[in-house]
């Protein structure tokens, strides 16, 4: 005979990614646009030719995405009266859709998590829940919270939070090992983009359905 007392549930976990999903827009070049207008008011010629010198190189493709960004948070970082606009900008595109299906999903019991790329120090001021993102210390090496290594970190917060994955939400393949450990289950995509609609119809094992079809 089972006792009951020893029968443990998990609860059920929603995952929302940030950028291009909970916020309709992306908050790198959000906090990158905050920036580049703080230092050019305050006169910070050194920081802004930093700036803009990473954004260049990036764009002619000289460096990668992360060593842009690395250069973006270790330049702004310092800075913590960015983060009001930043927060002020960021909140005015958070895509009512989503908030909604959040609303919907808290309503049926559900714990729900953010999980982002974005660095902790700013996604802390845009969102009040639980979350996972990427730890960013200035000086210090710096792991992307995005793919298999969001997929873990994710594991081990549903694990120490009594939960279990249930609703994955994102816009973008980088979510995909997120999607497949989650193939029984709801996965939903927000504005994908025709080479991320593509990516996850060929995708096995994962399904989706598009939050318009909600």
């Amino acid at each position: 005979m089972v006792d009951r007392r020893e029968i443990v549930t998990t609860a059920p976990c929603t995952v929302i990614d940030l950028d291009g999903t909970y916020i309709d827009g992306n908050t790198l070049k959000i906090y990158l646009s905050c920036g580049l207008r703080y230092l050019s008011t305050h006169f910070k010629l050194k920081e802004l030719a930093s700036l803009l010198l990473a954004v260049a190189k990036r764009k002619a493709g000289r460096s990668s995405h992360a060593e842009m960004k690395r250069i973006i948070l270790s330049t702004l970082y310092p800075y913590p009266e960015i983060l009001t606009s930043f927060a002020e900008s960021a909140k005015r595109k958070i895509n009512p859709k989503v908030a909604n299906l959040i609303a919907e999903k808290t309503s049926l019991g559900h714990k729900i998590l953010l999980a982002t790329a974005a660095p902790d120090y700013y996604v802390k001021k845009i969102w009040n829940g639980d979350y996972i993102a990427t730890r960013f210390e200035d000086g210090s090496a710096m792991v992307e919270c995005v793919g298999q290594e969001k997929l873990r970190r994710v594991n081990l917060w549903l694990n120490d939070n009594n939960c279990h994955l249930d609703t994955v939400v994102t816009d973008h393949s980088d979510d995909a090992p997120l999607l497949q450990a989650n193939s029984s289950a709801t996965n939903i995509l927000v504005k994908p983009s025709a080479e991320t609609l593509r990516f996850f119809r060929e995708l096995q094992p994962a399904h989706f359905l598009l939050i318009e079809e909600l």
